[in-house]
């Protein structure tokens, strides 16, 4: 009995001096870079979009690369961290499965300046989103506001840039005209601005959805190997898609952080509803996103991760001119992939 009571006074005794030994260290992770640790990132997305309606059926391919870099600037009192997320690139390709690419874009090649879509994306080229991230991962703010004066000023420039060219000595003149018919200079400007927040390729929701991709969401308290938490979680289906993703802490070495992330989405859900001039269109759609993403554990910046999605449901697209809604079935499967470019 004696010799039971001394080991348990041993076994205690050790516990209380060697903790970690009988409990996994507690991480409190957070997001905390300097100015000194920019980080320019790769981010890869390819989506097969299957649209069937009665005996026809189409899938659409799409693929895009966009290069970015974040550019800590300061961190506030509060630990927030202010930075700019800078477009370095961006290449597209887009067209009906089987066939040649019907969009094609590659802001690292020479384009034709007549393309809309080369017009709209070199704009970005260069130009910074400021952002303000929490210590704890979150967006607090995200300038594109900022982000798309600066892009409408490139498309203005550009576009009288090629008044130049075209009407030489009589350009002056021409340009000012143009600026007339919108009341002045920056009113032609904010009316680019207004165009360049309608372009669905790149509004604010899709930018907010990229600029996501790159920070990771952490848990409010300290956390251990093993542990769970959930973050809200935005998804780059056919149009950014909200769900809410339980995160695991899977592995926790000195040199990264191993996050895994899943999510599902139920088809009764609230459905997804998006509205243009020529009409509303409604999605119910249910499935599942997982991803792996692994963090440096010294500033939170994010090293690589990977995200699997796969969604299927129907839509209804009601047009402006028809009383009868179309239906179709649908399905998306895609593949998110971001990494370091050193």
């Amino acid at each position: 009995m004696q010799s039971m009571q001394r080991t348990v006074l041993a076994l205690t005794l050790c516990a209380a001096a060697c903790p970690h030994i009988y409990a996994a260290e507690k991480i409190d992770l957070r997001f905390r870079p300097t100015p000194e640790q920019k980080q320019t990132y790769r981010v890869t997305s390819t989506m097969d979009i299957a649209r069937q309606m009665g005996p026809q059926q189409m899938v659409i391919a799409n693929s895009r690369t966009t290069t970015l870099a974040v550019e800590p600037v300061e961190t506030a009192d509060d630990g927030a961290v202010l930075a700019n997320v800078r477009f370095v690139a961006i290449q597209e390709k887009s067209g009906m499965r089987g066939a040649e690419p019907g969009v094609v874009y590659d802001s690292t090649k020479p384009t034709d300046s007549s393309d809309p879509l080369a017009s709209h994306y070199s704009a970005f080229i260069g130009e910074c989103c400021p952002v303000k991230i929490s210590s704890k991962g979150e967006i607090l703010e995200l300038g594109t506001d900022d982000l798309f004066l600066a892009v409408a000023g490139n498309i203005m420039e550009r576009e009288d840039d090629m008044t130049r060219q075209r009407l030489k000595e009589r350009a002056n003149n021409a340009i000012l005209q143009t600026d007339q018919r919108f009341g002045s200079r920056e009113g032609r400007r904010q009316a680019l601005k207004k165009q360049v927040e309608a372009f669905p390729l790149m509004n604010a929701d899709r930018i907010r959805c990229l600029v996501g991709e790159l920070i990771v969401r952490f848990p409010d308290v300290p956390v251990q190997q093993g542990d769970h938490w959930q973050v809200p979680l935005t998804v780059a289906a056919n149009t950014p898609l909200a769900m809410t993703g339980t995160c695991t802490l899977t592995a926790a070495a000195p040199e990264k952080y191993t996050i895994q992330i899943t999510a599902e989405r139920a088809m009764d859900d609230p459905p997804i509803v998006s509205a243009t001039s020529g009409g509303k269109t409604t999605a119910k759609l249910g499935g599942t996103c997982t991803a792996t993403v692994n963090v440096d554990p010294a500033t939170g910046l994010l090293l690589d991760s990977k995200t699997r999605m796969k969604l299927s449901g129907e839509t209804q697209r009601h047009a402006a001119q028809q009383s009868e809604p179309m239906t179709a079935k649908m399905a998306m499967e895609g593949t998110t992939t971001v990494e370091r470019i050193e």
